[in-house]
Order: C-alpha cells, then sequence, then structure tokens
C-alpha cells in the first residue's frame, strides 16, 4: 500500500527521513470529547418580570356559583399595584363586581405600633395575618408595656394581601388556576402566568440580573425551584393548563 506523500517529512540536514504516519494514525485514533451544549430550551434569563405583569387578566373562582370568574383592571405600576377600572365577571351566572362597590374578600395583614399611653416611654407594636380583619383581630392579644406594666388594645391598620397567595389581586377572589404539589398550593393568574413558570421551572440552567430583588422568579418559595421537585411541579402546570383550557373552549 502506498503511503501519502504527506505521511513522509524530511528533516533538512538531519539523516533519514521520518516517517510520520503511525503518528497521524494514533491521532486519527483518539477518543472525541464530547461537548455537550445547553439548549435554549434548558436555559431561562431572568430579565426582573414582576408577577404583577399577569395580574390584569385573571380568573377566579365566583363566590356565588364556584364557576370560574374573570376579572380585569388595568394599573400604571407593577409597585405599588393599583387597580382601575376593575371587572369581575362570572362567565357562568350573574356575578359581577366593580370597581365602585369592591369588596376585599382575600386575605389581610394587621399592624399596629404606638406610644403607650400611660407612660409614653415605650412602644407597643403588633402585627398579624388572616383571612379577614376579624380573624386578624381575633387571633391578636393585649399587649402589656414592659415599662408601666399597662395593659392595652391596639386598634389594627389593615392593608390587602395581594400578592403571596392563591387570591385574585384586584378582588381577593380564591383563584381558579390553583392545584396541591408537594405539600403546598401550586397557582397562576393566567395562560401566560403559566408559561412563563414552565420555561423557569424546566430550565436547567437559570440566569438573572443582579438585584432584582422584586422579580417573580427570585421570590418564588424553595420548594417550586427545587431540582428534586421539578417533576412534579411540571405536572402541576400541566393540570392548570388543562383546567384553563376546559373554561376558554
Amino acid at each position: 500500500m502506498e503511503r501519502p506523500r504527506d505521511a513522509i517529512r524530511v528533516l533538512k540536514g538531519r539523516g533519514d527521513p521520518i516517517d510520520t504516519s503511525a503518528r497521524v494514525a494514533s491521532i486519527l485514533l483518539l477518543p472525541v470529547r464530547t461537548v455537550t451544549h445547553l439548549t435554549e430550551k434548558s436555559r431561562y434569563f431572568d430579565q426582573g418580570m414582576l408577577i404583577a405583569a399577569f395580574a390584569e387578566r385573571v380568573f377566579s373562582i365566583c363566590p356565588n356559583c364556584s364557576g370560574p370568574v374573570l376579572v380585569t383592571c388595568r394599573s400604571k405600576a407593577g409597585i405599588p399595584f393599583i387597580p382601575k377600572d376593575a371587572r369581575a365577571t362570572c362567565l357562568r351566572c350573574s356575578f359581577q363586581r366593580r370597581e365602585c362597590d369592591v369588596e376585599w374578600h382575600g386575605p389581610v395583614n394587621g399592624m399596629a405600633k404606638r406610644p403607650c399611653p400611660n407612660c409614653g416611654t415605650q412602644w407597643l407594636e403588633q402585627a398579624a395575618r388572616g383571612k379577614t380583619p376579624k380573624a386578624v383581630e381575633k387571633d391578636l392579644s393585649l399587649i402589656t408595656c414592659t415599662s408601666c406594666g399597662l395593659v392595652t388594645k391596639l386598634d389594627l391598620e389593615f392593608i390587602k394581601e395581594r400578592f403571596g397567595s392563591a387570591n385574585d389581586p384586584t378582588f381577593g377572589l380564591p383563584l381558579w388556576l390553583q392545584v396541591s404539589c408537594c405539600g403546598h398550593t401550586l397557582w397562576a393568574f393566567n395562560g401566560d402566568h403559566l408559561e412563563k413558570l414552565r420555561q423557569y421551572i424546566s430550565a436547567s440552567l437559570r440566569e438573572r440580573m443582579s438585584n432584582l430583588k422584586w422579580s417573580m422568579f427570585s421570590r418564588l418559595p424553595a420548594w417550586m425551584t427545587s431540582a428534586k421537585n421539578r417533576d412534579a411541579v411540571l405536572k402541576g402546570i400541566t393540570h392548570l393548563e388543562e383546567a384553563l383550557r376546559s373554561i376558554e373552549q
């Protein structure tokens, strides 16, 4: 068998030519290192999207017939989220709510802080969360001043908990898209919200810009972002997508 010309190299002034065919063969037989590149589907870059971006169109549960309610509104900013032109319309019965007769159905945070009315030297402070203002007041007990010993009941100021629970942020109605998952509740506002959650949860590499304190993904609970729960969370998202298709048909 005739050797190829490039397999023989002649070194000038150093005697006989050197046969490089063996070296070429050894190089060709070296194992090839496999380099795995992350596909676009397996990585997600968090650009700081707020959860309020999905809050202007939300599916909730009707308090009258337990059917789906479409809640719509608009807000000039995500933080603070102040709904305007709010409207809730049941897709099965005649239930409707508008901005002029808003009644909050969701959880509230009760807070109070004031100086002791007797000595004035000690600040009295209480905070609690509950489903309704009455429930919060019931859970709170009288507070005793550590300076003078006066027992006082504080008047609480209530703040609507618009985000962080399975309730729509406009009227506080329980969300239509919620399911038990990994011992917790997995919920979403609408189809776009579900799609973003699926993209983030399924990603093998999750990247984000620095200092994104209010990013929706940076505030997800640990059980949702844990790798061991990925399959269970994706299964829950699929279940919610099917529930959404059932009311959109």
